[in-house]
Parts: structure tokens; C-alpha cells; sequence
């Protein structure tokens, strides 16, 4: 018998998580911080993620669709997080691109602020700080997102 607390509401939202990295167990972990269900300003959310180990790859996953968040290794030996960066930025609905690091320190956390990162997460990764960084970054791409249609729906209405 099923009770009333036991019934899962569906999730209104659902972002979709493009990982980036050479280490398949980054993928794992971040798959497994994603499936497990976590309190957090936002109970409603559900996370898809896609894998990928090079930046062509990734590049391709972008192309075909509306990837809310990227998270992207820092050392990468398929190329550059900035080249994903550079490429996020110019979609039409860029995501914001989260960098990970074993190493992260002040001049990493500098380098990738001002040249448009999102922010770094520090691995091994922590499970709540995770979590409290894609949906603070998804709820800044939802924004912008919605300001963007809205003011072109506003330009489009003025221009009949």
C-alpha cells in the first residue's frame, strides 16, 4: 500500500548537466551526487547528465541542444576549458561553465572568474557544495534565459 509520503511528485524542472572530463570517475561521481535525492532550495529539480572526455565531444553535445550547465576538468588534454568556454559563450543560450580542479587555488579561481567561468569546485568533489553550485547556476541561466526571450519577444512586438 502506498502512502501519501511515500508518493514521489515528478520534478517541474530537470537540468541537464554536460560533464567534461578525462577521468571516467569524475562522471561516475558527479552521475551518483545527481541520482540520489537531496534537500535543496529548489525540491522540485532533477538533474539529467552527459558524459564526455574531449572537447570536440562536448562541443557536439552543445550543438544539439539546451544544456543548462557545464562542468569541464580543468587539465584537459583534448584541449582547453577556455576553448569550451569560448564556445559556450557564443550558443544562444550559453551555460554557465563550472571548472574542476584537484589543484584549485586563489589564481585558478581568478583566471577562470574573469575570463567568464561560473566557478570552480574543488575534487574530490563535495556532494552538497555540488549540488548548491549547479542549481545557483541554473537558477542564473534560467534568468537570463527568460530575459533574453522576453526581450526579444518585446523587440518583435514593437517592430508590427
Amino acid at each position: 500500500m502506498t502512502t501519501p509520503g511515500s508518493i514521489r511528485k515528478p520534478a517541474a524542472h530537470t537540468i541537464a548537466v554536460l560533464s567534461v572530463s578525462s577521468a571516467e570517475e569524475d562522471h561516475f561521481l558527479l552521475q551518483d551526487i545527481f541520482s540520489t535525492p537531496r534537500r535543496t532550495l529548489y525540491p522540485d529539480l532533477a538533474f539529467t547528465m552527459t558524459a564526455r572526455s574531449t572537447i570536440s565531444a562536448a562541443k557536439s553535445v552543445l550543438q544539439q541542444g539546451r544544456i543548462a550547465i557545464v562542468i569541464c576538468e580543468h587539465d584537459l588534454a583534448s584541449g582547453s576549458w577556455k576553448e569550451l568556454l569560448d564556445f559556450a559563450d557564443r550558443l544562444p543560450a550559453p551555460p554557465p561553465v563550472i571548472v574542476t580542479s584537484r589543484g584549485a587555488d586563489e589564481r585558478m579561481w581568478a583566471e577562470v572568474l574573469n575570463l567568464g567561468g561560473y566557478h570552480v569546485l574543488a575534487r574530490p568533489f563535495n556532494n552538497e557544495e555540488v549540488i548548491r553550485t549547479v542549481t545557483s547556476a541554473w537558477s542564473l541561466w534560467q534568468h537570463q534565459f527568460r530575459f533574453q526571450a522576453e526581450r526579444t519577444r518585446r523587440a518583435g512586438g514593437n517592430a508590427a
